[in-house]
């Protein structure tokens, strides 16, 4: 998985793990499914960047891929 696409996942889980809060937080239906899609795409791009870092060797080489 490229650099920016990992990236991009970190954040729709983070925007989706957010909402998931809020509809807990309003006793709202599907609080537990957006909380649980949402963990697990930040854990699927945190390995994916934790791989990406694993493999280049410099910053400047992960950012640009």
């Amino acid at each position: 998985m490229k650099t920016r696409t990992a990236l991009s996942l970190l954040f729709i889980g983070l925007a989706v793990l957010a909402l998931g809060g809020m509809f807990k937080m309003l006793h709202w239906p599907s609080a537990n499914i957006q909380l649980m899609l949402g963990t697990l795409a930040q854990v699927t791009a945190l390995v994916a960047l934790a791989l990406n870092v694993s493999r280049r060797r410099n910053v400047k080489e992960l950012l640009e891929r």
